[in-house]
Order: structure tokens, then C-alpha cells, then sequence
């Protein structure tokens, strides 16, 4: 009788339940991003590591005779595609860019990388262009995200005051991303998103020309020095960064502020860190 009672009441809401409003969607949307999901869920299955697969069944795939319908896009979502075009994509599109403002139009436009179809925004730059340090962070952190500003809430205020310890601010600094978009869960970029937006990063050192870059996390580390360790293997020595199209300078790859404000302990290597950057700026240290 419970159970009875239960199903009619059930059917009696699914029958008067509205449906659900923009901002409802919105809200779970985000909610879903939020919780690693980071690509969207058709009705029917789909095995994604077999795009071809319905293709390669040819008529007898819909038991019918019929021709296999292809998948069409939803509006606003790019088309599923291979790994190696989207990077040959992104490397096209950097290398067409001879200024600041055109590779971040680039960027903007971007739409083979699945971040951004979870990202609020694109945060491309921050602080001063032409400064002599250039940091760059791993990804834009959840207020980045919200705000479309480079380092910002908690971790940016950490960012400023560990600036203001060596006498600079962020107007010292030209700051970048290794990713332009929001992980989900600001977890590490997966190897093929970290493929895929290396380009433009790359680009972004070149037209900046900064006179030395702090890398900020292992996500940038890697990025650009290699997988040779994590942050707290690679940190406090300079390294060599060497992009694609051969601009060679001096890196320190230190903490991010994120990092630190989960694990405050570990504050006194940033402080080390930033001693070397100070040094360096005054001339003081020439390595490597």
C-alpha cells in the first residue's frame, strides 16, 4: 500500500513539474563541471574511444537497412574532434598571431579544446604587458573563472603579497596561463588539453618577451620544462625555456598560491624562491 502510495505521488509531480527554467540548467551545468564532468552526455550511448564506430558499421548498424545517421553538434558545441587536428589547429592559429591582441582574439575564438565548453571564461592575460617577468600560472582558478581577471580572491591576494615581500606588485608582472580555461575541479590539465594549449602559450612568451619567467605549479612546470618531477623536485633552480619557435629565458618555477593556501607550511620554499627572482632582477644571479 506504501509503495502504491509513493508511485501515484510520483507520477503526480512528474505530471505537474514544469520544466526546468534557464538558469536551472545553467546551475546544473556548472554544478556538473564543478564535479569533473567535463563533456556532455548524449541520450544515447556513445563509445568515445571509437568515434568511427557507427561509420564503420555501415547499414546493417541500424538493423533496419538504413544509413547510419551522423551526429550532428548541438548549437554552441563543437564537433568531436582527432587528438593530432586539434593541436595542428591551435599551432595554425598561434602562429598567425604577430601581436598580443591577436593571439588573444585567437584564443577567444578557440573551440577545439573541451575546457571551454565548461569555462565561464577565456582569462587569457593579466598585470602589465612589456614587464620584465612574465608568470605564468598552471590554469585560472575558480574566481578567475567567475570574473574573467587573472589571479584573483584568495589566491590572487596571496599572489600580491608574496610580490610585495621582494618590493614588486603585480604591475611588475605580465601574467599568463598555461591553460586559458578553468579545469573542472582545478584538477591538472590531462596531457592532451596540456598538448593542445601549449601553442599559445608559447606564442603568448614570444610576444610578451619577457626578460625572465616564474612558472607557477606543476602544470606550467611541465608544460615547459618537461615531465621531469614535480614542483617541489623542480622548484628554486632557474631553468632554460626554450619554445618551439626559439625564444630562449631564464624560468624559476616556484609554488602556486593556490598550492600554498591548502599547504601553508610549504610558504617558506616560495619565500626562497622569490629571494632568487629578486636577485636576478638585480642582477646579482647570471645562472643558468
Amino acid at each position: 500500500m506504501l509503495d502504491a502510495s509513493r508511485a501515484i505521488c510520483k507520477t503526480k509531480t512528474m505530471a505537474t513539474a514544469s520544466p526546468p527554467t534557464r538558469a536551472e540548467l545553467e546551475s546544473l551545468l556548472r554544478f556538473y563541471a564543478e564535479s569533473g564532468l567535463d563533456f556532455p552526455i548524449s541520450d544515447e550511448p556513445f563509445d568515445h574511444l571509437e568515434p568511427n564506430a557507427a561509420a564503420q558499421a555501415g547499414p546493417a548498424a541500424s538493423g533496419r537497412g538504413e544509413a547510419p545517421v551522423q551526429q550532428a553538434a548541438a548549437p554552441g558545441q563543437s564537433p568531436v574532434m582527432p587528438d593530432a587536428d586539434a593541436v595542428a589547429l591551435a599551432r595554425k592559429a598561434s602562429e598567425g598571431a604577430s601581436s598580443l591582441d591577436e593571439l588573444r582574439a585567437a584564443v577567444e575564438a578557440f573551440t577545439a579544446c573541451n575546457l571551454k565548453l565548461t569555462a565561464r571564461n577565456t582569462v587569457f592575460e593579466g598585470g602589465t604587458r612589456g614587464a620584465a617577468i612574465m608568470v605564468i600560472s598552471d590554469a585560472p582558478g575558480r574566481d578567475d573563472d567567475a570574473s574573467g581577471d587573472a589571479l584573483t580572491g584568495p589566491e590572487g591576494r596571496l599572489f600580491d603579497r608574496m610580490l610585495a615581500a621582494i618590493g614588486l606588485s603585480r604591475d611588475d608582472c605580465y601574467i599568463g596561463f598555461a591553460v586559458p580555461w578553468r579545469i573542472p575541479g582545478d584538477g591538472p590539465a590531462t596531457p592532451l588539453n596540456a598538448a593542445i594549449c601549449k601553442p599559445f602559450a608559447e606564442r603568448q612568451i614570444e610576444l610578451a618577451a619577457p626578460s625572465l619567467v616564474v612558472l607557477l605549479g606543476n602544470g606550467a612546470a611541465r608544460m615547459f620544462l618537461g615531465d621531469t618531477g614535480n614542483i617541489l623536485q623542480l622548484r628554486g633552480s632557474w631553468q632554460e625555456l626554450k619554445t618551439t619557435g626559439g625564444y630562449e629565458v631564464a624560468a624559476m618555477p616556484t609554488l602556486q598560491p593556490r598550492y600554498l593556501l591548502e599547504q601553508p607550511a610549504q610558504k617558506r620554499y616560495a619565500w626562497n624562491d622569490l629571494q632568487a627572482i629578486a636577485s636576478r632582477l638585480k642582477g646579482a644571479d647570471k645562472s643558468p
